[in-house]
């Protein structure tokens, strides 16, 4: 039966139907495929638009007057205003590299900021979207800012991560997708190399502030040498002269003891004043080479103490030593730990009135280091004085140095060598009420004397 002509027409229409159909379905995917291309193009470049403005406010902070630790939390509300995210925070990696500190955080989870999280295997990169399958270190991440999408990045050679957070994928306009690493890693470089250049200006003002005060002290401690020197000089050169055969004075028998006298007492301040500076100067060459050891805490304070009290009943003061515990040892160098307890009781009496006692202490810390206190009742100082009093060359009182001699260097040394050993000196003093020293050494120095 022969096709009709109707029909044959029909058919015709139908094939350029389908063929348009076809190519009408394969523009419009040609069409979507350019528009996602179009979209990815634009999304790229709005990606890079941020980016490149996040680096030019970023650097605009860096000029502004924020310290290390204060910068975070404006450079995380630039990142949110720029990223459109509901919230953002800073990280860093503690010990084991899994454990990590929230530094900073603003939007949601604002009260996170300082606690400790844990993110096994940290990754470098990771984001998640409502596509995405829930990988294991998305549980660990979205539960930092408590927000289901987020964007994560970990720098491991410095430590710092950065994570976005969003409530909902429309707030960023688009999922998160792979490209966006660009994007927060750029952000989290741009925070270190802020936060580090800051702590480079911080350090360089910390050692210039140094510089300016080693100088003043360096001219400071010239001006005081130099008067501690004309001084003795003075009067040597002065007596020495009254008593020369051509001089025009004629002074008695009498006169000429009392000023040889005098000469000696000027030479020997003029020798303790070197031997000072020559212990100062040696310090540091010392300090290196200490050689600590154990020894019985009692037997050392009691020899010290010994040593101290012919100057001691010169001057009419009575040291004491209080009781020690006999299985205690201490782990010290001995000549300059006893070099460290001589300074502070000789410092001790010599500040005492005639008939005082200075006494000395050793007792348990709770940490389980020991605290040695040297104790007097002479004429003490003012609280505020006391950081002078361990500057080199700082006499308080300078009426009474000269009276009782002294280059002001014996606590300065006792200091640096405490530290030496990993303690501490420590001063408590009221004028009238005499000075407490403590020498603060810490557990690993102490010991019980092992059972034989």
């Amino acid at each position: 039966m022969s096709e009709t002509p109707q029909g044959a027409l029909i058919g015709q229409l139908e094939r350029e139907l389908a063929y348009y159909r076809r190519e009408c379905n394969d523009l419009g995917a040609r069409l979507l495929r350019l528009q996602e291309e179009q979209s990815q193009t634009f999304r790229e470049a709005r990606r890079s638009r941020t980016v490149a403005k996040l680096i030019r406010e970023a650097y605009r902070l860096a000029d502004g007057d924020w310290t290390p630790q204060e910068i975070g939390v404006p450079m995380l509300e630039m990142i949110i205003e720029n990223a459109l995210c509901d919230g953002a925070a800073l990280l860093h990696e503690e010990a084991g590299g899994e454990r990590f500190r929230v530094t900073h955080a603003i939007g949601a989870g604002t009260e996170i900021t300082g606690h400790r999280v844990a993110i096994p295997s940290p990754p470098e990169f990771f984001f998640t979207t409502a596509r995405t399958p829930i990988e294991p270190p998305a549980y660990e991440l979205t539960g930092i800012l408590r927000l289901p999408y987020v964007l994560w990045a970990y720098d491991r050679p410095t430590g710092h991560a950065l994570i976005l957070g969003s409530r909902s994928e429309s707030n960023v306009s688009r999922p998160f997708e792979p490209g966006d690493q660009e994007l927060i890693e750029g952000a989290l470089s741009v925070y270190i190399d802020i936060m580090l250049r800051k702590q480079a200006e911080l350090d360089l003002r910390s050692a210039k502030a140094a510089a300016e005060r080693a100088s003043a002290a360096r001219a400071r401690f010239l001006a005081t040498l130099t008067h501690e020197l004309r001084s003795p000089l003075n009067a040597i050169l002065g007596f020495a002269e009254m008593m020369a055969p051509e001089s025009r004075y004629n002074p008695s028998l009498e006169d000429r003891g009392r000023y040889s006298a005098l000469i000696l007492d000027a030479a020997q301040y003029l020798l303790k004043l070197a031997d000072g500076l020559l212990d100062y100067s040696h310090l540091e060459q010392a300090l290196p080479s200490l050689a600590p050891e154990w020894l019985p805490a009692g037997q050392v304070l009691a020899s010290t103490v010994a040593l101290g009290a012919g100057e001691g009943q010169v001057r009419g003061v009575e040291i004491r030593l209080g009781l020690v515990e006999p299985a205690l040892e201490l782990c010290i160098d001995p000549v300059r730990f006893r070099q460290v307890l001589h300074n502070l009781i000789g410092n001790a009496v010599k500040f005492s009135p005639d008939g005082a006692a200075v006494e000395v202490s050793l007792a348990r810390a709770e940490d389980g280091g020991a605290t040695v206190t040297v104790r007097d009742n002479g004429v003490g100082m003012r609280p505020e004085d006391i950081p002078r009093a361990l500057e080199p060359f700082q006499q308080l009182d300078q009426q009474a140095a000269r009276s009782l001699g002294g280059a002001g260097l014996g606590l300065p040394i006792a200091k640096r060598l405490l530290e030496a050993h990993g303690g501490e000196l420590l001063l408590d003093s009221a004028p009238g009420h005499g000075t407490t020293a403590m020498i603060r050494l810490p557990a690993e120095r102490v010991r019980e004397r092992p059972q034989d």
